[in-house]
């Protein structure tokens, strides 16, 4: 096999092999939670259940909502940094096999800044984890796979889009299918619950009338 052909191999029938995987696991999760029982309110309604819910969803918008961000307000600023540089890079993961006219080089110069902080805030993330004591004590060994592979991501899609050499796709791309393969089983499917969690949350305070700036 020449590298040519492995290169070729890599960029798409191990793709779609890794998102057929991801998405079979994921399905496979999401009848699992479906199935959980999920008690209502059985009181009178005093509010709406449809906007408790969309204020729950919305609340990530709105630093002042939760106490760790009124408190830390540069922490919702990486966070929003962090999260921005993994849509992007998830994006390409899509636009550069499937959708390569899109990718001019203006396109990624903009997907390479808005990727690279969220590069910036992983090494954050990985020293926190190594120097506080407290954060160092409730690590596991998945939360430090999970930021190490995240910036093999982060990092590789940079170089790619920087300089788009078949090397550099060729790493890309293998970190691409070795993370697809694993986010099933790490603390990174938390965006899998996020739908679940915030929607029956959302739904049993806005039954309530229970909203901030309310009691």
């Amino acid at each position: 096999m020449t590298f040519d052909s492995a290169l070729h191999f890599v960029e798409f029938e191990l793709q779609i092999i890794a998102l057929t995987w991801m998405a079979l696991l994921y399905t496979i999760k999401a009848v699992q939670l479906s199935r959980l029982p999920m008690p209502w309110e059985q009181g009178p309604a005093r509010g709406s259940r449809a906007a408790g819910s969309a204020r729950s969803y919305l609340g990530i918008f709105v630093p002042q909502s939760r106490e760790s961000s009124r408190l830390h307000p540069w922490r919702w600023v990486e966070f929003g940094a962090y999260h921005v540089g993994a849509a992007v890079a998830i994006l390409i993961t899509f636009t550069l096999p499937f959708a390569p006219g899109l990718m001019t080089r203006a396109v990624s110069i903009v997907c390479a800044v808005l990727i690279a902080p969220a590069l910036l805030v992983g090494f954050a993330k990985i020293y926190r984890r190594l120097a506080q004591p407290d954060l160092r004590f409730i690590s596991s060994l998945d939360d430090h796979v999970s930021l190490i592979t995240l910036q093999s991501f982060f990092l590789t899609a940079v170089m790619v889009l920087l300089f788009d050499t078949p090397g550099w796709r060729m790493a890309y791309f293998l970190v691409v299918a070795a993370f697809l393969f694993y986010v099933p089983f790490s603390k990174i499917s938390h965006y899998v619950y996020y739908g679940f969690s915030h929607f029956l949350t959302g739904s049993r305070y806005g039954w309530r009338g229970v909203t901030p700036g309310r009691t």
